[in-house]
């Protein structure tokens, strides 16, 4: 978890020194938008852009993963107490 935390804070860090010192007027265009701001704006755009994206992506197997986990917790609460009236009935 720490390491995730360092390596994204360095491509943090990476992204903002990029954009700072390429802080040049850019024009984009998409379809019929068209945007005139800084590089550094349209960097910083596209990077959170693409952050948020992954989330979203992400969520659905998080929640998956966390219904599954649920699931487990609860056949294996049942299986220890099975396992308890087993061993309690040997004696």
């Amino acid at each position: 978890m720490q390491l995730q935390l360092i390596v994204a804070l360095i491509a943090i860090l990476l992204t903002i020194m990029f954009a700072v010192q390429n802080a040049v007027p850019v024009s984009v265009v998409f379809l019929l938008w068209r945007v005139d701001a800084s590089l550094a704006v349209v960097i910083a755009a596209c990077f959170g852009l693409g952050a948020l994206i992954g989330a979203l992506v992400s969520i659905p197997a998080m929640l998956r993963d966390r219904i599954s986990m649920n699931h487990l917790r609860k056949q294996v609460a049942t299986l220890q107490t099975e396992n308890d009236d087993l061993r309690a009935g040997k004696k």
